[in-house]
């Protein structure tokens, strides 16, 4: 079961704090997503994650909060698609640099929980407490082509997500923590945002271009080779998204088309 597996992972690495693992924080997506019929299969995955995370994890781990890093203040939960939960595997994985929401709330990667739905007003007091400026969350969503179908595909988490002593990122047990996720959920493609997880990855960028690619957060505030360079690189991920997905698409209709003749 795809909820055990993540848990035991996370909790390998010690991820959450005791406050959102037992639900003690003022603002927890979680909860708030009980309000959302579409999102109710994610509710119950993560209900069913909590409890096998606390069971499995290790009380003598210490666990570092974040205090000094400059891409993440806290950890958010990933977001999984429907259809990743329902066949164990996941068609993209995008990898994000880290969370900056306070303490006090416990969030999901870029919201992008709501990435199923076209049009995100009727959820605006969701991203009043947990994103308030959703012109950066259009435009992410835009650049990077996201559609229903692709959301359903997909798992959607961050780099830093584990401290060290020092409050600050801890590069090497980030990245294990990432690889192993990727062995688990086999990705056609992983989509690294940011230059801290496309610099992460740059072996596996070189070695695996079919498999990995990066694309900058946003082209706001980069330096000026970004600016120039962005456009371009949200265009290949676009294509290569869409073929993809098409690709998919075809794969599916097809082995219906199978069944459909034997009976």
């Amino acid at each position: 079961m795809l909820a055990h597996r993540l848990a035991e992972i996370h909790s390998s690495f010690g991820i959450y704090s005791e406050p959102q693992l037992i639900g003690t924080l003022p603002f927890n997506i979680v909860s708030d997503l009980k309000q959302v019929p579409e999102l109710k299969y994610l509710v119950d995955f993560y209900e069913t994650y909590f409890q096998h995370y606390k069971k499995a994890m290790d009380p003598s781990r210490n666990y570092w909060p974040f205090k000094r890093d400059d891409i993440a203040r806290s950890v958010d939960l990933p977001f999984i698609g429907r259809e990743v939960i329902e066949q164990g595997k996941a068609e993209y994985f995008f990898v994000f640099k880290g969370s900056l929401q306070k303490e006090e709330k416990l969030s999901m990667t870029v919201l992008s929980c709501f990435w199923i739905f076209e049009d995100i007003q009727p959820y605006q007091s969701f991203f009043d407490r947990y994103w308030p400026n959703t012109q950066n969350y259009d435009s992410l969503v835009r650049n990077l082509g996201i559609t229903r179908d692709i959301a359903e595909r997909s798992y959607v988490t961050d780099f830093a997500r584990i401290a060290n002593h020092r409050g600050t990122r801890d590069m090497k047990k980030c990245k294990e923590l990432l690889i192993e996720e990727i062995h688990l959920l086999n990705p056609q493609l992983v989509i690294l945002v940011g230059s801290e997880p496309r610099d992460a990855f740059r072996r596996e960028l070189s070695l695996y271009p079919e498999k990995y690619m990066s694309v900058p957060f946003s082209l706001k505030g980069v330096p000026k080779k970004t600016q120039i360079e962005g456009p371009l690189l949200y265009k290949q991920l676009r294509e290569r998204l869409y073929l993809l997905n098409k690709e998919k698409a075809q794969f599916l209709s097809h082995h219906a088309d199978d069944r459909d003749d034997r009976n």
